[in-house]
C-alpha cells in the first residue's frame, strides 16, 4: 500500500477521498436496495410485474401498492448499477488510481453483471429457489465490494500511509471462519426463505414436539439446518470479536459484527414466535447484510499485514 501511495500525485489523493466516499454511500443504497428486496420478497410482490426488464410490457405500468413496490425495487436497482458505472469510469481516469483499484472494480462490476442477470431470472423462473437464493447472496456480496472499494480509495486520499501490525494467526483463522459460516449462513437463510421454510420449526428453542433435531431431511431439515449454523456463526463471530480486541483494524468491525450477531438470534427467535411478520422478516434480513459487511471488512483487515488506517 505504502508505494501505491507514494506514486500517487496530488490531484489524484484529492480525487481518492470523495470518491471513497462517493462508493460508500453507494454501499449504503445498496444495503438499502438488499432490504427493499427481503421486502419485496415479504409482502409476496416478487411477481408483480411478470415480465422483465419491463413491466407488463411497459417502462412505467400502472401502480397499486405490490407492482409500485417491485417496480421501485428495480427503479433503484438500475439507479445502483449507473450510478456504479459514474463511479468506476470517474476512477479509471487517473492512472495511478486505474492501476491500485482495477482488479477491485473488475469484480464488483462482476458481481453487478451477475445480479442483474439473476434478477431477470428470479422474475422469468417465477421465483425459483436457486434465482432468489443466488440473487440475495450476490447482493450481499455486491454490496460489501462497494465497501472495500471506498475504503480502499479513502486510504489513498489520506494524507500520510501507517503501518499496522498484522492479526496474530489464530486471530485470522478464528475470524476466517467466522466469515465462512456466516457466507453459509446467508445461503441457507436464502433458501429458507425462497422455499417458505421458515415457519417449518414453528417452536424455540426446540423445532417441533419438544424435539431440537426432527430430521435432517426435507424444509424442516433445512431449517434445523439453517439454526444450527446460526448459532455456530454467533459463537465463532464473539470468539473473533475476542481474539481482535488488540487489533487496531478489525477490532470495531469485529465488535460490532458481535453485537449484531446476538441480535439477529434474537430477532430470529421472534420472527418464529410472531409467524413471520413482514416487519421482523425486513430487519432480519437487514441485519444479515449489515453482519456480511462488518465481517467482510474485518477478515479483509486481519488479513491485511500493513496499511493506513482507515476509520
Amino acid at each position: 500500500m505504502a508505494q501505491t501511495f507514494e506514486a500517487l500525485d496530488s490531484t489524484e489523493r484529492e480525487a481518492a477521498r470523495p470518491l471513497g466516499l462517493g462508493f460508500l454511500a453507494l454501499a449504503a443504497v445498496t444495503y438499502v436496495l438488499v432490504v427493499l428486496g427481503a421486502l419485496v420478497r415479504a409482502h409476496g410482490a416478487g411477481l408483480a410485474c411478470p415480465d422483465w426488464p419491463l413491466c407488463f410490457g411497459e417502462v412505467i405500468p400502472r401502480f397499486d401498492f405490490e407492482i409500485a413496490f417491485e417496480w421501485g425495487h428495480r427503479a433503484l436497482a438500475g439507479t445502483v448499477g449507473l450510478v456504479f458505472v459514474g463511479l468506476a469510469a470517474l476512477v479509471l481516469r487517473h492512472p495511478s488510481l486505474r492501476r491500485s483499484m482495477q482488479v477491485g472494480l473488475l469484480l464488483a462490476a462482476t458481481l453487478l453483471a451477475v445480479q442483474i442477470v439473476l434478477g431477470g431470472l428470479t422474475v422469468l423462473q417465477l421465483l425459483a429457489s436457486w434465482t432468489v437464493t443466488s440473487h440475495l447472496v450476490t447482493g450481499n456480496a455486491f454490496a460489501l465490494s462497494l465497501v472495500l472499494l471506498g475504503r480502499r480509495l479513502l486510504a489513498f486520499g489520506s494524507d500520510a500511509p501507517a503501518m499496522r501490525r498484522p492479526a496474530e494467526p489464530w486471530t485470522r483463522a478464528i475470524v476466517t471462519v467466522a466469515g465462512v459460516l456466516l457466507a453459509t449462513q446467508i445461503v441457507l437463510g436464502g433458501l429458507v426463505s425462497s422455499s417458505y421454510a421458515g415457519l417449518a420449526c414453528p417452536d424455540w428453542p426446540t423445532c417441533i414436539d419438544g424435539e431440537f433435531f426432527p430430521t435432517w431431511t426435507g424444509l424442516r431439515g433445512l431449517h434445523v439446518l439453517h439454526r444450527m449454523v446460526g448459532y455456530g456463526v454467533v459463537l465463532v463471530i464473539l470468539a473473533a470479536a475476542g481474539l481482535a480486541r488488540e487489533h487496531a483494524g478489525s477490532r470495531r468491525w469485529l465488535g460490532a459484527a458481535a453485537g449484531l450477531a446476538v441480535l439477529q438470534v434474537l430477532v430470529g427467535v421472534a420472527n418464529v414466535s410472531m409467524r413471520i411478520p413482514v416487519e421482523i422478516t425486513g430487519l432480519h434480513s437487514a441485519l444479515a447484510a449489515a453482519l456480511v459487511c462488518t465481517v467482510g471488512v474485518g477478515v479483509r483487515e486481519v488479513w491485511r499485514g500493513a496499511g493506513r488506517s482507515v476509520g
